[in-house]
C-alpha cells in the first residue's frame, strides 16, 4: 500500500443566510433521460452519465481471477496491502416489479410502516411500495420535471424528495395525500438542483446543491439557509452530491474533482480531503453508529471510508470475486458498523465486514439486473431499487 502525503485542505466560510446565488450553478440530467438541455458548463456532469450508461449498457466484461483488496490513506503510516477474504452466493431476494416499465427508480426511504417510499424520474412520479402486498401507489408531484431524486422520512411519516430539475424540495403527507414544495428558486438560487438530502439529530433537513452549494431546511417553517462550497483542488466547478449528518458535522462527497468533505454549519469551516483518483465520482455516503463515514467511488470500484476523528480516508479497491464490481452506486449501514452497497457491474448487492475485512457478494435474481439504491428496513431487511433486463423493480433481500 503506498503512502500518500495528507494534502487534507480547510477552507475558512461565513455561514451564508443571504444565500447569495452562485455564479453558475448548473442542474444535473437524469441517469436515464436527458429530457432537459443543459449549457456548455454542464458538460463535466454529462460525461460522468454517459460514462455510467454506457459502462452499466456494455456489463463490463468479468474477471477471470479475484484482485486484491489495497487500502489507501490519506496521511498517517501505511502498511502492507492484503488479500481481502470474499464470498459469492444468489441473494433470496423478493422481487416486487414496478407497474411502469423502465419507470427510473431513485434512492428509497422506508417508513415507519415498512412501506417504501421511491422515486421514479422516468414517470415523474412518487410510489409507495407496500412490503406485504407488494402493491404500489403513485402520486405525481407539482410542477415536477422528472427528475425526483432521494427521498427521506420524517418524524412525523411525511415523505420528503429532491425534484432537482424543478429546483425544488418537496414534502408529501400520506394521510392528506397532499404535497408541499419549497423552490430554491426565490430561496436560496436558480438552477441549483438539489440531489441528496438527510435529517440531522434536531430534525432539521439537509441537501446538497450541484450549484456548488449545501442547504439546510428547517421543516417547522420552511425557512431555507446554505452554505457555499468550494470546488475541489484542479476542478473548475464545485458539485457537491452524497451526503451524510453526525454530531461532528455535515459530510459530504463530490460527484466531480475526486474529493470529500465536511461542513461545520456553526462556523462555516469546510474542510477538503481528496481521494487517490482525482477524477472519481463519490455517488452514495452513509454514517456507522461509531460515525464513521463510508462512501462508494463510481468508477473504478471503491469503498471508502473517514475517521471522523483524524479526517483520514481509508480507499478499498472491491475485489472482482463476482465479476467486475464496476459500477457502485448505493449505500447502507448496518447497526453493527457493517456495509451494505450496490454493484451494477457484478449485478449484486455486497455486505462488508470492515472486522474481517470481508465482502459477501449476493448475486440478484433479476436478469441483468442494475442495483441502484438502498435502504434498510424492519428487521434488517435490505431493500434495494433496481433496474433489470424488462422492468424496475424493488426487491427485499435477507442474508
Amino acid at each position: 500500500m503506498a503512502e500518500r502525503p495528507d494534502t487534507t485542505e480547510t477552507v475558512e466560510q461565513s455561514p451564508d443566510p443571504s444565500n447569495t446565488p452562485d455564479a453558475s450553478p448548473h442542474a444535473r440530467p437524469p441517469f436515464w433521460r436527458r429530457l432537459v438541455r443543459r449549457d456548455a458548463g454542464f458538460g463535466v456532469l454529462v460525461l460522468v452519465a454517459l460514462l455510467v450508461t454506457v459502462l452499466v449498457i456494455s456489463r463490463l466484461p468479468s474477471a477471470a481471477t479475484p484482485s486484491p483488496t489495497t487500502p489507501r490513506q490519506t496521511g498517517g503510516a501505511a502498511s502492507p496491502a492484503t488479500q481481502s477474504a470474499t464470498i459469492v452466493q444468489h441473494a433470496n431476494a423478493t422481487i416486487i416489479p414496478m407497474p411502469t416499465s423502465r419507470a427510473g427508480l431513485m434512492q428509497p426511504a422506508v417508513d415507519a410502516q415498512g412501506n417504501i417510499w421511491v422515486g421514479e424520474m422516468v414517470t415523474n412520479q412518487l410510489a409507495r411500495i407496500d412490503p406485504k402486498t407488494g402493491q404500489v401507489t403513485e402520486w405525481t408531484p407539482p410542477g415536477g420535471k422528472y427528475n425526483i431524486m432521494a427521498t427521506a422520512i420524517d418524524r412525523q411519516g411525511d415523505v420528503w424528495f429532491t425534484e432537482q430539475a424543478a429546483n425544488y424540495i418537496g414534502r408529501f403527507d400520506p394521510t392528506t395525500q397532499t404535497f408541499k414544495i419549497y423552490p430554491l428558486d426565490t430561496a436560496i438560487a436558480p438552477r441549483m438542483a438539489p440531489q441528496d438530502l438527510a435529517f440531522d439529530a434536531n430534525g432539521q433537513l439537509w441537501f446538497t446543491l450541484l450549484g456548488g452549494r449545501i442547504g439546510r431546511l428547517d421543516p417547522a417553517t420552511g425557512a431555507m439557509q446554505s452554505w457555499q462550497i468550494p470546488a475541489p483542488q484542479g476542478a473548475t466547478r464545485s458539485y457537491p452530491f452524497s451526503l451524510a449528518i453526525t454530531a461532528r458535522g455535515i459530510w459530504f462527497g463530490y460527484l466531480n474533482g475526486g474529493a470529500v468533505g465536511k461542513l461545520d454549519p456553526t462556523t462555516g469551516k469546510v474542510t477538503l480531503m481528496p481521494l487517490a483518483n482525482h477524477q472519481a465520482a463519490v455517488y452514495a455516503m452513509a454514517a456507522d453508529p461509531s460515525g464513521r463515514i463510508w462512501f462508494t467511488e463510481m468508477q473504478p470500484a471503491i469503498l471508502g471510508s473517514i475517521d471522523p476523528v483524524t479526517g483520514k480516508v481509508t480507499e478499498r479497491t472491491v475485489p472482482h470475486s463476482a465479476g467486475d464490481p464496476s459500477i457502485l452506486y448505493g449505500l447502507a449501514t448496518t447497526g453493527d458498523g457493517a456495509v451494505w452497497f450496490a454493484s451494477a457491474g457484478a449485478n449484486a448487492v455486497v455486505y462488508y465486514q470492515a472486522s474481517d475485512d470481508l465482502y459477501t457478494f449476493y448475486t440478484l435474481p433479476a436478469s441483468q439486473s442494475i442495483p441502484f439504491g438502498m435502504a434498510l428496513g424492519h428487521g434488517g431487511a435490505l431493500w434495494i431499487s433496481g433496474d433489470g433486463a424488462d422492468d424496475n423493480y424493488v426487491a427485499r433481500l435477507t442474508a
